[in-house]
């Protein structure tokens, strides 16, 4: 702590764009619709975010980041990049870092309702938008009221609108939704958990399954 101003409850996000992103859009859409079709479809499905079913809830089984592809290879490093410009803007070190990543496939108006990553490792957090039409993101920042038994009520919160190819990077606590997916259409999102050590308990690298590895 310092004299003076302290600003206890600023929340930085770091959101860019990916510019090569129309040179592996295909191919990210493909190894996606993949993993659901054939990579998890055995897998038991764990509720998750207000989910059920889906690729969503088969999140324990795999790192889509690590996933042996060039498009996915090229993801992760741009992802990588911004991660690390998003410490350096927060002054903060970077020593050893690990990642567990997944990839998000809402259909027919399904929603992630509102969720954060919050836990013993989670560090920062963030999601890149593959597939996206007029669909936003809503981030409500912490420590804010709500009025008991409304639903998904902050005074404050910020909405970031989809676009394909942008990357929002945020800290972990932070409490977020989707809206809903239009009928008809899909909504494909890699979504991210940077950690500051390897984790042991169950969500991570439990059930049997690897999903992190080093950054």
């Amino acid at each position: 702590m310092v004299e003076g101003l302290n600003k206890f409850w600023s929340t930085p996000f770091r959101i860019t764009k990916w510019k090569e992103f129309s040179l592996y859009a295909a191919e990210l859409i493909s190894v996606v619709e993949q993993l659901e079709e054939v990579g998890t479809k055995e897998v038991e499905s764990i509720e998750i975010a207000g989910l059920d079913q889906g690729l969503t809830t088969k999140w324990y089984t795999y790192n889509f980041l690590s996933v042996e592809n060039k498009a996915v290879a090229q993801l992760r490093e741009f992802i990588k990049t911004e991660v690390r410009n998003y410490m350096q803007d927060l002054g903060h070190e970077e020593g050893n870092l690990y990642l567990q990543s997944w990839a998000n496939l809402l259909k027919n108006k399904e929603i992630l309702k509102t969720h954060s990553h919050a836990g013993p490792y989670s560090y920062l957090s963030g999601v890149f938008f593959v597939k996206t039409v007029a669909s936003s993101t809503r981030y409500f920042l912490p420590l804010d009221r709500r009025i008991p038994g409304v639903e998904d009520f902050y005074e404050t919160e910020i909405e970031v609108k989809n676009v394909e190819g942008g990357l929002v990077i945020f800290p972990s606590f932070i409490e977020h939704s989707s809206t809903p997916t239009l009928k008809k259409l899909e909504r494909i999102t890699v979504a991210f958990d940077v950690l500051k050590e390897a984790p042991i308990d169950r969500f991570h690298n439990g059930f049997g399954y690897k999903v992190v590895d080093k950054f």
